[in-house]
């Protein structure tokens, strides 16, 4: 990890003046962001990023203002614009993503301190206001317990469907009980479609491949693949592959590899065309891994470790490649590529920092 704080200096110099200005590359394609650290004034949680690459969606908690969405010019630095999601004191906020065309931004939140990730919420990006704010169903559970809290979040190819994770029931200061599953949103509904019970206790992220009408969840039991061309979805089948209790899925641009790293510093590989584990890796042996991404042209597989570094991870081989990590971070939440295919997003530490690579 030193080597690697090492070079996330290096990188962060290196890629100060290519597209220092902004603009893109010349080929039309998104622009890049600025190298800088912009200050956020409370604890982020996640970060994405629309595909013109000019703004950065960050979900925010803060203990007295409650949680929010901030908007931020990823050219000049500037907080644009602040959505408030809720004002329940301790309120928390949860993963953001957006929608292919980048016109929605869909983040997951709490309304109080004593109330898990229970809230879509659903942003107009066009003028950056809050359209709806929709309440998890209520699940099948025992007496005695709650809803499961929602955990993650994926938008399907053509953006007419949101997959949603929900743990399974819990009592209070009690882990989560069988009965997890992924709920289906219909943006033009606004409104819950379908629930689809998956086997495990625990969810971590979900999916959608790009090219097909599929999706892959991580649970604590292994990796599920939803058949989401069905009405309602589907388990398609289950895969023997665990990296931990709370797995974080990635997906290659070409939706035939996918990705699996979780609290255990181990990693795998699966073929989708055959649904089977092709790689287990030791990436980073007894650290935690979380938001995974895999770069343009699949080569790379970015993860942060122990919420303090961004491992950069050659896709054949499963090993971390010295010199193109960033490292000396502190309290890292979230990670974006962005679509220019030479940015970093990092959520952390009271502030998102631009970097470039």
């Amino acid at each position: 990890m030193g080597a690697l704080a090492a070079a996330g200096a290096l990188v962060v110099a290196g890629a100060g003046s290519a597209g220092a200005d902004g603009t893109d590359d010349g080929s039309g394609g998104p622009v890049r962001g600025v190298p800088r650290t912009v200050e956020l004034g409370t604890s982020p949680a996640s970060v994405a990023v629309t595909p013109d690459g000019r703004k950065a969606y960050v979900s925010v908690k803060d203990g007295t203002h409650g949680a929010r969405l901030k908007v931020v010019d990823t050219r000049s630095g500037a907080v644009t614009a602040t959505v408030t999601l809720t004002t329940g004191f301790g309120a928390d906020a949860g993963p953001v993503t957006l929608s292919p065309d980048g016109s929605r931004a869909y983040v997951l939140f709490g309304t109080s301190r004593k109330v898990p990730l229970s809230v879509l919420g659903t942003v107009d990006t066009a003028t950056d206001t809050l359209v709806s704010s929709t309440d998890a169903p209520d699940q099948p559970r025992p007496d005695g317990t709650s809803p499961g809290g929602l955990g993650s979040l994926a938008v399907s190819p053509d953006g007419s469907r949101v997959y949603v994770t929900q743990d399974g029931p819990a009592a209070f200061h009690r882990p989560p009980q069988e009965g997890a599953r992924v709920l289906e949103f219909s943006p033009q509904q606004q409104a819950y479609t379908a629930a689809v019970p998956v086997p495990g206790h625990y969810l971590g992220s979900v999916v959608a491949r790009a090219c097909g009408d599929d999706a892959y969840v991580g649970t604590d039991e292994g990796l599920v693949h939803l058949d989401t061309g069905a009405e309602p979805p589907a388990v398609a089948g289950t895969v023997a592959a665990t990296a931990g209790t709370v797995v974080a899925l990635a997906l290659s641009p070409d939706g035939t590899r996918l990705y699996g790293v979780g609290d255990t510093g181990t990693g795998y590989t699966v073929d989708t065309a055959t649904d089977t584990v092709t790689a287990t890796t030791n990436i980073a042996p007894g650290q935690r891994l979380e938001n995974p991404s895999v770069s343009a042209d699949g080569t790379r597989l970015y993860a942060i470790a122990q919420q303090s570094a961004v491992l950069s991870v050659d896709t054949a081989t499963g090993a971390p490649v010295p010199g193109e990590g960033v490292g000396g971070l502190a309290y890292v939440t979230g990670l974006a590529v962005g679509p220019d295919a030479h940015t970093f997003y990092v959520a952390g530490n009271g502030s998102l920092r631009i970097i470039g690579y």
